[in-house]
């Protein structure tokens, strides 16, 4: 241990996509951030006076004073901000998504910051391919990633909001070789781990890559409708082929109607071979059948609002019996 170097526990805040955020939301990001992460060290009963935090652009990087024990921030804090970013990402379209690195070690303090390997650790354990995938592959907003040294003498003991049996290793990759790291995804029994079954197969609507799926505009950042919403499965472009009346491309059977969507209309849909029908971003083979159940089958005569066989779309809005008076969310 270098001279002067104190025990803390060491934390890295980073920013899922920080990179695609546009200067304005990049901004309202930060802000966020901060305001959640202040909020739950409050809640901790973690003084401004025990910590030493410097920002990071999209995130931050903090040190913990000692009389702080490391389980009260493995706990209540890591609670405290899930519910807060929990409820703060109901207003927004874009959710604002964190990972977090937890270690204890040595640390120095000079004029410029913060200093050491254990800092240099817990940056890289945030940071990391593995942990990146793991809050991807979970389909949820919030990540944490604990040292192996840190899990042994504090997680595997337990604590008040700290369950052992709710962190999985892995091994990450990082510039000085492998190490083990202990991850855990708030409000997941036992989050998706490298090896498990289907872990490289990516969520529905999950973030893809550092850019979390594209750039953010304003709009998204503050909640409004900017895009792909929630619970949208999208097919790929290369699962589209042409129809065979040479009208336009099919959808492949693979897409799905919404999911997720909560109250509002509802309908039993039967689709066929034919033509392409689009129903609130989501592609269906058509014919379409509303309301039929599996078992309904196509109509062989003419149509009477004068469209061929197998060319029906989606019936225009009406309000009948199983239909949502409170369809006020724009769906069509």
């Amino acid at each position: 241990m270098a001279d002067g170097a104190v025990y803390k526990t060491l934390m890295n805040v980073d920013t899922r996509g920080s990179g695609s955020y546009l200067d304005g939301a990049k901004k309202r990001m930060r802000a966020r951030i901060y305001d959640l992460a202040h909020a739950s060290f409050e809640a901790a009963g973690v003084a401004r006076s025990l910590l030493h935090l410097e920002d990071r652009g999209d995130g931050f990087i903090a040190a913990v004073d000692a009389r702080v024990p490391p389980v009260r921030l493995l706990g209540t804090w890591l609670a405290e901000l899930h519910q807060r970013q929990r409820t703060g990402n109901e207003d927004l379209a874009r959710p604002l998504g964190l990972r977090v690195g937890l270690h204890v070690g040595p640390v120095t303090h000079d004029e410029e910051g913060l200093s050491g390997h254990a800092m240099d650790l817990v940056c890289r354990l945030a940071d990391s391919e593995v942990t990146r995938t793991v809050l991807d592959r979970s389909g949820r907003d919030l990540v944490l990633v604990v040292s192996d040294s840190l899990h042994h003498e504090v997680v595997r003991h337990g604590g008040r909001f700290v369950e052992p049996s709710a962190y999985r290793p892995a091994r990450v990759g990082l510039k000085e070789g492998p190490v083990t790291a202990w991850f855990h995804v708030p409000g997941e029994a036992r989050p998706p781990v490298p090896g498990d079954e289907g872990f490289d197969t990516l969520p529905v609507d999950a973030p893809s890559g550092e850019n979390g799926g594209g750039a953010s505009t304003g709009a998204e950042a503050e909640g409004r409708p900017a895009g792909k919403g929630p619970g949208h499965a999208a097919a790929a472009p290369g699962n589209r082929r042409p129809s065979a009346d040479g009208r336009g491309p099919q959808a492949s059977a693979s897409e799905a109607w919404p999911v997720g969507a909560g109250t509002g209309a509802h309908w039993d849909i039967t689709v066929q071979g034919g033509t392409s029908v689009v129903q609130d971003r989501a592609t269906f083979r058509g014919p379409v059948h509303f309301g039929g159940g599996a078992d309904a089958a196509p109509r062989s005569d003419g149509d009477p609002e004068g469209r061929e066989s197998g060319e029906r779309g989606a019936p225009a809005r009406t309000r009948h019996e199983g239909y949502d008076d409170d369809l006020t969310d724009g769906r069509r």
